[in-house]
């Protein structure tokens, strides 16, 4: 078996999709008369689309555009936008190249053609407040997964924040590390010196002190770096009980590859992405196993609905829909659901819509807690981050009870003992 392939419904792709139709992509949609419909028709909606595809974070970048171009396929291959006659949704994708300045003029360069219903992405929150600074110029709403949390506290009317904001995954890591029996009571804590590691590394640490931690270390790294033996040699020194590291892919694996080679031994807890995804596993194979991450989302999220929708991402694309695809896939069907309810491509209108989005089933549903349903900051109320493990290959959430589909192990084996 393949791994990640873990999912079997006896519900077909193609009932799926009937389900989704017989919602009107979304649910609780008001019938239109004819005579609406009919003036309200178009063609297709137009909606941008700014992930970096390449650059440093072009592994990230593009997995979320592959949830999209899934999930754009399924809304249309429901019907489209029945409101508007069976409009199509028309991703516009724009590379973003893993640089603000470049978000920035990819942002400008869409949204000026007044073509736009609405945008999303962005993946990393430095290049989304760039993204979104604009988007709120040009009165377009903005659909995101970041995670930082001046997304949605800045006063804007058009950003709409999917997520959990980044100090609730540090919280939620020291929750998790408060359940944990003869855990000790050191921690490390290392971050990637962007808005992603500082912020969410702030939660950590204030969490840390509401469970009875100290914070032995906390440090922040450039994530472009080539060598961790200064910072592990400094973790090691420290001696952590447990260690909470912020980082992406590249520099997540020179972290552990370096602890392997020092022996340090403490207990991993790790702040997401570059922890999250299939080429953390396949990289470091038996090294990974028994590692933890807080997460946004997950392929086994306890949603009635992620087990098809996983299954049908991985048959595709060959390996299991990680956090931030997650997102992206689950993103463009709430705008789906904003259009259907707007009647209308009208940006201002499907912001007001967006507004008032309440979804509780359905593909747009998805996140953790089931629901989709923003507060007056445009930030999505009802989620909450999970805890997640290596375990025997696959990514399984273990934290909390709810959304828990296997039990944490603990305590974690030496480095000599995995696999």
């Amino acid at each position: 078996m393949q791994k990640g392939r873990r999912f079997r419904d006896p519900v077909s792709r193609r009932e799926f999709l009937k389900g989704a139709a017989a919602l009107g992509v979304g649910a609780g949609v008001a019938g239109l008369s004819l005579q609406e419909a009919a003036g309200a028709a178009a063609k297709e909606v137009n909606i941008g689309v700014l992930y970096p595809t390449s650059g440093s974070q072009a592994r990230f970048g593009q997995m979320c555009v592959n949830a999209v171009k899934l999930a754009v396929e399924e809304v249309n291959a429901a019907g489209g936008i029945k409101s508007l006659g069976g409009a199509k949704i028309n991703p516009i994708y724009a590379d973003i190249q893993s640089d603000p300045g470049v978000t920035r003029n990819q942002a400008e360069r869409l949204m000026a053609t007044g073509n736009l219903t609405a945008a999303t992405g962005s993946y990393v929150s430095t290049y989304t407040l760039v993204a979104t600074e604009v988007a709120e110029r040009y009165k377009i709403p903005y659909v995101t997964g970041s995670i930082a949390n001046k997304l949605t506290e800045r006063g804007f009317k058009f950003t709409f924040q999917v997520s959990p904001k980044a100090n609730m995954f540090g919280e939620m890591q020291m929750e998790f590390a408060g359940t944990l029996a003869g855990r000790g009571k050191r921690a490390a804590v290392v971050f990637e010196d962007t808005d992603y590691g500082t912020s969410t590394s702030k939660g950590v640490i204030d969490g840390a002190k509401k469970v009875g931690f100290e914070v032995v270390m906390a440090e922040p790294y450039t994530a472009k770096f080539t060598d961790a033996t200064p910072l592990v040699n400094k973790i090691k020194a420290s001696k952590p009980d447990l260690f909470f590291p912020v980082s992406y892919i590249t520099d997540a694996l020179l972290i552990i590859r370096t602890m392997k080679q020092l022996n340090v031994n403490a207990g991993i807890i790790a702040g997401g992405a570059g922890y999250l995804i299939p080429d953390f596993y396949k990289d470091l194979g038996k090294d990974a196993e028994y590692v933890f991450s807080v997460g946004s989302w997950n392929y086994d999220v306890n949603c009635a609905e992620v087990p098809k929708i996983a299954e049908a991402y991985e048959k595709r694309y060959g390996e299991f829909l990680m956090e931030h695809a997650g997102e992206a896939y689950v993103m463009i069907w709430v705008l789906a659901d904003a259009i259907q309810r707007a009647a209308s491509t009208d940006p201002l209108k499907v912001r007001d819509a967006l507004a008032k989005t309440n979804l509780t089933k359905g593909p747009g549903s998805v996140m953790p807690g089931c629901r989709v349903e923003f507060d007056e900051t445009g930030w999505n109320k009802r989620v909450h981050p999970v805890m997640v493990q290596w375990q025997k290959g696959q990514l399984r959430t273990v934290y909390p009870a709810s959304d828990a589909r296997v039990k944490p192990v603990w305590p974690v084996p030496a480095w000599d003992k995995r696999g």
